[in-house]
């Protein structure tokens, strides 16, 4: 595994500044509440596309989707993403709407490096 450079750490801040003006870490932190629904079907039962919740939802697969595509292409140091994000994790909580939301597109591509970047890191 290649050692993070100074390239990496400029990425990093860049898409931290990102996050924080986007509203990613907001979106985060309703992902762990109480009110976030796991389960695909339910969710949208609760909270329908178009709604408030649903953007939430949809950012925080964006991001990382962003994060993992460029982790793909070797653009962004493994080490150092690993080390800053636990990816693993969101995903866990995230999976149930990412993989329905694929479902209901018919696209198995939709958030398939969100997907891959957490199993690698769960190694």
């Amino acid at each position: 595994m290649a050692k993070p450079t100074y390239q990496d750490a400029t990425l990093m801040l860049q898409l931290a500044r990102w996050s924080a003006a986007s509203g990613t870490q907001e979106a985060s932190g309703w992902v762990w509440s109480d009110e976030f629904i796991p389960d695909y079907a339910k969710f949208v039962k609760k909270y329908p596309p178009g709604s408030a919740e649903f953007v939430k939802a949809m950012k925080i697969c964006g991001w990382f989707e962003t994060i993992g595509t460029l982790w793909k292409h070797g653009l962004f140091s493994e080490e150092l993403a690993f080390d800053w994000l636990a990816i693993d994790l969101m995903w866990d909580r995230m999976k149930g709407f990412a993989l329905g939301w694929r479902e209901q597109t018919g696209e198995p591509r939709m958030h398939e490096n969100f997907e891959a970047m957490a199993k690698a890191q769960k190694g």
